[in-house]
């Protein structure tokens, strides 16, 4: 909850780990603020004003104010800027809480093209004509041709060390950024087992191979299992593993999986203060609890393939689920359900003007969770079935044809649209069809 992230009253100071150019402002409104949005790049900007070494405490209420946005938009705003490295944050006390925000330099631009995270993000946001544009930008040019012999000194030509040692301490930062820290859960473990040692030393997975994989995997969506098989693509050279081909044999890959380019979403997730306890620690009391578990923590693309029987889905529908995510911003559980009841009722068909009718309303109902979604689906299901056969809400015209329908469907609707079911519909036969393919689907 938000109140357990930030409040108005919390009291915040700010520092800045190396000075901040005005060129580092310019890579940041070129490179970043496409990704991070004009809200994140306008708080690092305030944070940069009220920075001065830690001496001055001001409270968030003074932030909220000089940007004219909530605390819920500060806090998300705040997240964006932590997740792409250009922000950390500490906080202390319980009660009186104090916020400690250190601003980081950006990337040098070089750094932030070479990242394939940032930049494939960057290409999603812009498209492909800024995107060369931008590249071009920052590329090192050359305004003479370089003749005859260089006689640049060097500096050992022209100093000589005068043998005392600097003290250097851990306070010292380097102006120029080259890379920024990473987190996501990957099993290394599982992909070095399924490789031999001949085919890929264990010594060539060096730490920055290491960042590379998990960055690539986490962007993509690769398990373990298939980034063995992208690096013994990318393998060409028994000592060395090419960053290069590394990403382009993710590129191909997944061109090869799925044809399409992967999707940037943005999802800012507030973590609890107090309570341990999550959902998924909880086991279901009930079917019913479990199968809104399975809505709330699947991905849409994992539902597609369950309703295919594990076959991968058509890059139509997954450019269909893909607008709903990130376009219409819904919710995964409210996007699963939507799958579920347009597939069962269109013969196994997300059929795209059918489930962008539907999703519409849910959008303007702002509809949150799986649970509000199936509730919905049951109240309207008679205005919907009226949608998908092109009628209007005054048609009298009865439904004839039997059709599958979601056992979460069945439930007690209000009573107003209760009179209205389709008595042609075999219940108990399709809840129980639909109980065996969840069951089998729990156990593969």
């Amino acid at each position: 909850m938000l109140h357990k992230e930030l409040q108005p009253m919390d009291a915040f100071r700010t520092s800045i780990a190396a000075p901040i150019s005005t060129e580092d402002l310019q890579t940041i409104t070129l490179l970043y603020q496409p990704i991070i949005g004009p809200e994140a790049f306008t708080l690092y900007q305030q944070l940069w004003t009220f920075s001065d070494s830690m001496k001055t405490e001001y409270s968030h209420y003074s932030l909220m104010n000089a940007m004219s946005l909530t605390a819920q938009r500060v806090f998300e705003a705040r997240a964006h800027l932590e997740a792409i490295g250009l922000l950390r944050t500490w906080r202390a006390g319980d009660e009186q809480r104090t916020f400690y925000y250190e601003l980081q330099k950006p990337l040098t631009p070089q750094a932030f093209f070479a990242d394939p995270l940032l930049s494939i993000f960057l290409w999603n946001k812009i498209g492909d004509q800024s995107y060369q544009q931008l590249e071009k930008r920052y590329q090192k040019s050359t305004p003479w041709q370089k003749k005859g012999v260089e006689v640049t000194r060097s500096f050992t030509d022209v100093f000589q060390p005068n043998l005392k040692q600097k003290n250097v301490t851990a306070s010292t930062e380097k102006d120029t950024r080259e890379s920024y820290e990473f987190e996501h859960e990957f099993d290394f473990e599982l992909l070095l087992d399924g490789l031999s040692e001949h085919l890929l030393p264990r010594k060539l997975v060096t730490p920055e191979i290491k960042r590379l994989i998990a960055k690539l995997a986490f962007l993509y969506g690769y398990s373990p299992l298939d980034m063995q098989k992208i690096i013994l693509l990318a393998v060409d050279d028994p000592t060395h593993i090419s960053t290069e081909r590394l990403k382009r044999s993710c590129e191909d890959y997944f061109k090869l999986k799925v044809d399409r380019s992967p999707a940037l979403q943005s999802s800012v997730k507030q973590q609890p203060v107090e309570s341990k306890s999550s959902a998924s620690a909880i086991p279901p009391a009930s079917k019913e609890q479990e199968y809104l578990l399975y809505l709330e923590s699947t991905s849409p693309l994992e539902v597609l393939r369950d309703s295919a029987g594990g076959k991968e889905p058509f890059p139509a529908d997954i450019e269909l689920v893909n607008r709903f995510i990130t376009v219409y911003e819904m919710p995964t559980g409210v996007v699963n359900v939507l799958i579920q009841y347009v597939m069962l009722r269109t013969d196994m068909k997300l059929t795209k003007t059918f489930a962008e009718k539907i999703a519409s309303h849910w959008v303007r109902k702002k509809v949150k969770t799986a649970k509000e979604a199936m509730e919905l689906a049951r109240q309207e299901h008679t205005q919907y079935m009226k949608w998908k056969n092109g009628e209007t809400t005054s048609s009298n015209k009865s439904y004839k044809r039997q059709e599958k329908v979601p056992e979460w469907l069945d439930k007690k609707a209000p009573a107003k649209q209760s009179a209205a079911a389709d008595p042609t519909i075999d219940i108990e036969a399709e809840r129980q069809k639909l109980l065996a393919e969840i069951s089998a689907t729990k156990g593969r």
